[in-house]
C-alpha cells in the first residue's frame, strides 16, 4: 500500500489562504492573478490543487515555485504523467498531454 503524506497547516498563521488549480505552465498569468488579490507572501499561503505543468509556455517558472514557503502543492495527474515518464522511460502519454517543453530545455534546468 503506497504511504500517503500528510501535511498540518495553521491557518491561524496566515491573513490569506488561497487554493488554485490547473496552472499548467501559465506562471505570468497567476502572477498577475496574485496581484488582483493583493496576494502577500509575508502572510499570506497559496495551496494548488495540482496541474502546475504542461501546456502553458511557463511550466519551470511555476515549478520554481515549489522552493517558496508560501506556495504548497499537491500533485495532479500532469506531475504525475512526468513522475512515471521518468520512472518507466516511457513519456508518450506525458508528450501527448503537454510535456514537449520538458525536453526544450537546456540540461542544467532538466537538472533542477
Amino acid at each position: 500500500m503506497p504511504s500517503t503524506r500528510y501535511q498540518k497547516i495553521n491557518a491561524h498563521h496566515y491573513r490569506h489562504i488561497w487554493v488554485v488549480g490547473d496552472i499548467h505552465g501559465e506562471y505570468q498569468l497567476l502572477q498577475s492573478r496574485l496581484h488582483q488579490l493583493s496576494f502577500f507572501p509575508e502572510t499570506d499561503l497559496l495551496i494548488s490543487v495540482g496541474d502546475n505543468i504542461d501546456r502553458g509556455p511557463e511550466s519551470l517558472d511555476v515549478l520554481r515555485l515549489l522552493n517558496q514557503p508560501w506556495f504548497i502543492s499537491v500533485k495532479g495527474n500532469h506531475e504525475a504523467m512526468a513522475l512515471d515518464a521518468f520512472a518507466t522511460g516511457d513519456g508518450n502519454m506525458w508528450l501527448a498531454s503537454g510535456g514537449d517543453w520538458f525536453f526544450d530545455l537546456n540540461d542544467c534546468n532538466k537538472r533542477q
